[in-house]
């Protein structure tokens, strides 16, 4: 907020209004807080990863090295940019009776927004009518849900060029994923209940920007990318960075309750282009 914001919210006559304005601001200010001190703890990190030292960097940032000692512990989780910055919309399907082919487990988006306000997003969770088109062209959007749900998901999802859906109208059961470089075609089985979750941030359709997508191929492989997302972040922000990418997830569930009990990469990260590209376009 600009001293002109604040000058703007000290001349409202009202009190009450100008309670709201100065809440409003305060959140805002907050939130911006958050994102620089986030992008501060990355790159001292990266800094510190090429060998500069405590002390060089606090020379070159004009503060001390104790300073940036501490302040390369402290706020939101430097890997939290593995999604992106500013507020973040979570779309989900909503699914008002039965179960709807594509669609995620209930929870799901609650736990992801969840994990999201504990990284330091301001976070807004979005229904949508499942088989009608999706405006995808907006910043920050997470798309909880697979291609079945929507048209406008169905044509993002198949220009993946390393992970495609196989779907046939079989129905459920023949539901896969192939990895084209692997030539092989993952589908969920095994003695143990087992899903697959495909995680990957691709291109908006119109260039500006990207989408990250999760999608369970049944309802418990959408919790278990969002606990692969709260135990190995870290690990998924090192090799992804701000590449478009993709990657299969195997999760293994309860039988009785579909909580997942354990989430791993199947593949390896793809990364679709050889140079990061910003995860969120500022219009």
């Amino acid at each position: 907020m600009s001293a002109d914001d604040v000058a703007r919210v000290f001349a409202i006559e009202d009190k009450v209004d100008r309670l709201k304005a100065a809440t409003e601001g305060v959140a805002a200010a907050q939130q911006t807080i958050n994102e620089l001190t986030r992008i501060r703890r990355a790159v001292i990190r990266e800094l510190h990863d090429e060998g500069w030292t405590f002390a060089r960097i606090g020379a070159a940032a004009g503060l001390s090295r104790a300073r940036i000692h501490q302040v390369s512990t402290q706020g939101p989780a430097p890997e939290g940019l593995f999604f992106g910055h500013g507020a973040l919309r979570v779309l989900v399907p909503e699914v008002r009776a039965g179960r709807v082919l594509g669609a995620p487990d209930p929870a799901a988006a609650q736990r992801l927004a969840e994990l999201l306000r504990q990284l330091g997003f301001a976070v807004v969770v979005e229904n949508f009518l499942p088989g009608r088109p999706l405006d995808l062209n907006r910043d920050g959007l997470i798309v909880l849900g697979g291609p079945e749900l929507s048209p406008s998901l169905r044509q993002l999802v198949t220009a993946d060029p390393r992970l495609r859906r196989t779907i046939t109208r079989a129905g459920d059961a023949r539901r896969g994923i192939e990895d084209r470089a692997a030539r092989r075609v993952y589908r969920p089985g095994g003695p143990e209940p087992h899903d697959i979750a495909y995680l990957a941030r691709l291109p908006r359709p119109d260039g500006r920007g990207t989408i990250l997508v999760i999608d369970g191929l049944h309802p418990p492989g959408s919790l278990g990318a969002v606990r692969l997302l709260a135990t190995r972040l870290a690990t998924l922000h090192e090799r992804a960075a701000g590449h478009l990418f993709s990657v299969l997830i195997a999760v293994k569930y309860e039988r009785a309750t579909g909580e997942p009990v354990d989430a791993d990469l199947l593949t390896p990260v793809y990364r679709h282009d050889a140079e990061p590209r910003p995860v969120r376009a500022r219009r």
